[in-house]
């Protein structure tokens, strides 16, 4: 069985669209689309995110179809 790295990978995405109430679609640094989600901890973001800005996300090495928004980056819009 192979095993994949559990360790997740923080990086930068831009907010593209949201499209639905913890969701939105996102770009990536090396140009992939993946939807980004807003945790429960964080549901303050949920209404703060706007298309353009630029968030602080985790994502799996093996899977960038997903990332889990962590922080707005201030200052960048």
């Amino acid at each position: 069985m192979k095993h994949y790295p559990s360790k997740l990978v923080p990086a930068q995405a831009t907010i593209v669209e949201k499209f639905a109430d913890t969701a939105f679609w996102a770009i990536l640094p090396n140009g992939k689309k993946t939807v980004a989600f807003v945790e429960k901890k964080k549901a303050h973001l949920r209404q703060e995110l706007q298309p353009g800005d630029v968030v602080e996300v985790s994502v799996c090495p093996s899977d960038f179809d997903r990332a889990r928004i962590d922080a707005k980056v201030e200052g960048k819009a």
